[in-house]
């Protein structure tokens, strides 16, 4: 008995480690807090190509490219997409889950996220 409730624990244990942590946690360099108060923090994601990102999530939100780029970004399942970040590109995004951010483009890619505190933080599941 004893047995399966250590297993049981470390099931939950690796469960919560592999949630995904705020972007600016875990990429200090690459992410700067432009303003933050009780409603927003708006932050700017900056990547050289090559640079990469560790697994993070981001709130739902509204994002506008600065300097367009190449972004290669990888789901916490496996699937990966292209982003052809395009100059003044802009949209308001849902939640997104645990994924990876990296250029793979030859420019440095930049964008600046409104996160909205009061919107889901967690993305929804399909």
């Amino acid at each position: 008995m004893r047995m399966r409730w250590w297993m049981l624990l470390a099931a939950v244990v690796s469960s919560s480690a592999a949630k995904a942590q705020d972007a600016l946690k875990v990429a200090p360099d690459h992410y700067q807090v432009k303003v933050e108060n009780e409603h927003v923090r708006v932050i700017e994601n900056t990547l050289k190509p090559g640079e990469k990102d560790a697994m993070h999530t981001h709130p739902s939100g509204w994002y506008y490219v600065t300097r367009p780029g190449k972004m290669k970004i990888v789901h916490e399942g496996g699937k990966s997409e292209i982003w052809n970040a395009k100059a003044g590109e802009q949209a308001w995004m849902k939640a997104e889950g645990p994924h990876t951010s990296e250029n793979v483009g030859k420019t440095t890619l930049s964008y600046v996220l409104v996160e909205v505190k009061s919107a889901p933080k967690e993305a929804e599941k399909p």
